[in-house]
């Protein structure tokens, strides 16, 4: 372990090392992008013919640009005017994950002079099929560091800044204050709130994107008129994410990619949309051409795209109206009653009389002869029960359970011995041992167990072979 220990260490020192070179290149070849013109001046040409060298460059874009960009400059809504704009812009990504990853490729690619790019979460093996910024050797590395160093990459002529850090109320404002745009990749509702807060606080557009299973969402929040040249009515100003969803939702009916799973796909193509949106809006297009009170709805099953209209401007909306309640940053988790970090999620409904450990439940299903049967109750999906499971659990979905409550009920009060529940972190297990205390009788409720810490637990202390997901 101590080899092993060394070796990460020596990997990370590299990377580190490599980062600064690539930084250093970077600082040389814009350098070397401004000396340009000037070394053809040195090589015998006259001032009149750099003047004219300049024009065929397209007044103010370099050689190396032209070159670059030229498939998109020559889009008569970018242009060298809009490329020109895409070369000043500065864009936040807040989330280096499944949304983030092909929203910041394409804005790398599209030449954006400079990207955040904010997560606080480190590389994890089941990331890597829709995060493709990074690779299976940036395991256990920070995702805004694995992300930048890949842009850079793809890109050495833009800035890309990573912000290996948990966005919140402290240092929103910020980090947000120094750039253009912000797109929310993130995957929590608390960041939602906080997001769209930080945009009307800012008066920065924010661009939010969403998907989950097979289906994707994307719109535009914040969208102000007066901050776009292009607008003919400049006091126009959409709505904000307060204004369309005023209360949070129960913190149990939101759904998560890592417990319900996701097609790869799918946030790359609502990303790689959210990055257009971006380059729409640097290059100067207005709110009828922009995602601004519309809301793009993707469904991957059957491969259609449809736009709905939402509400305009809540004039009574407590941050962005003319005469808000809400004037700075809360606290996120608190008003949605949620957590920003899923992996630190840790629910704490039962008391430790309830509560089991992964250890204490393999000594009692070792104990247990088959007349005293330890009843193991696995409350996850019914398709992650079928990809692992611990032998001899029986599987009562909790998102299902209602229809089959009278049944389990049933199964616990004939168990002789002891009833677990199992999820895959403790959280859910939990929800549902709690609902059954509540209901069943007295003389059965000793019984009832929770495993704490869940199949990750089991996975850490009883059998490495289970799957960690």
């Amino acid at each position: 372990m101590d080899f092993i220990s060394k070796l990460e260490k020596e990997i990370e020192e590299l990377r580190q090392n490599l980062a600064s070179k690539e930084q250093e290149l970077l600082s040389i070849k814009h350098k070397m992008g401004t000396a340009e013109i000037h070394m053809d001046n040195q090589n015998g040409s006259s001032l009149e013919q750099t003047k004219a060298l300049k024009v065929q460059f397209g007044e103010t874009l370099p050689k190396w640009a032209i070159e670059r960009y030229s498939r998109q400059i020559l889009l008569p809504e970018i242009g060298v005017c809009g490329q020109e704009k895409l070369m000043q812009g500065r864009v936040l990504i807040v989330g280096a994950g499944g949304l983030g990853c092909p929203a910041a490729v394409y804005l790398a690619g599209a030449g954006v002079g400079e990207i955040g790019i904010i997560d606080y979460d480190t590389v994890d093996l089941t990331n890597i099929h829709r995060q493709f910024l990074h690779t299976e050797g940036d395991q256990n590395i920070s995702k805004a560091e694995s992300a930048a160093n890949s842009l850079r990459s793809i890109n050495s002529r833009i800035k890309v800044t990573p912000y290996n850090v948990q966005l919140d109320s402290k240092n929103a404002l910020d980090i947000a204050s120094k750039y253009d745009i912000i797109l929310d990749c993130s995957d929590n509702v608390p960041t939602r709130y906080l997001l769209s807060d930080v945009s009307v606080l800012t008066k920065i557009p924010l661009i939010s994107g969403s998907a989950l299973k097979m289906e994707g969402q994307l719109t535009v929040y914040g969208y102000r008129a007066d901050k776009n040249p292009s607008e003919k009515d400049t006091t126009y100003r959409g709505p904000c994410y307060r204004c369309v969803f005023p209360s949070p939702p129960p913190a149990e009916s939101v759904g998560s990619c890592s417990a319900n799973g996701v097609a790869g796909s799918v946030p790359g193509a609502i990303g790689a949309l959210q990055s257009l949106e971006a380059i729409k809006y640097l290059v100067g297009q207005t709110k009828e051409t922009l995602l601004v009170e519309r809301l793009l709805l993707f469904d991957g099953e059957d491969m259609t795209f449809r736009t709905v209209k939402l509400r305009g401007r809540n004039l009574k909306c407590p941050i962005c109206s003319d005469t808000p309640t809400i004037t700075r940053l809360v606290d996120y988790e608190m008003f949605c009653n949620s957590s920003a970090q899923e992996k630190d999620l840790d629910l704490k409904i039962l008391g430790p009389e309830n509560r089991i450990s992964a250890t204490e439940l393999a000594d009692k299903l070792s104990e247990i002869d088959l007349e005293q049967r330890h009843l193991l109750v696995d409350v996850r999906s019914e398709p992650e029960f079928k990809m692992c499971s611990i032998d001899g659990a029986v599987n009562y979905p909790l998102d299902q359970m209602y229809r089959n409550f009278d049944d389990l009920l049933g199964e616990i009060r004939r168990c002789t011995s002891h009833v677990t529940f199992i999820c895959r972190r403790g959280n859910d297990s939990q929800i549902a041992a709690k609902r059954v205390l509540e209901e069943i009788e007295e003389n059965h409720r000793s019984k009832i167990k929770d495993l704490f810490g869940g199949l990750h637990a089991w996975s850490k202390n009883v059998d490495c072979n289970f799957p960690i997901y």
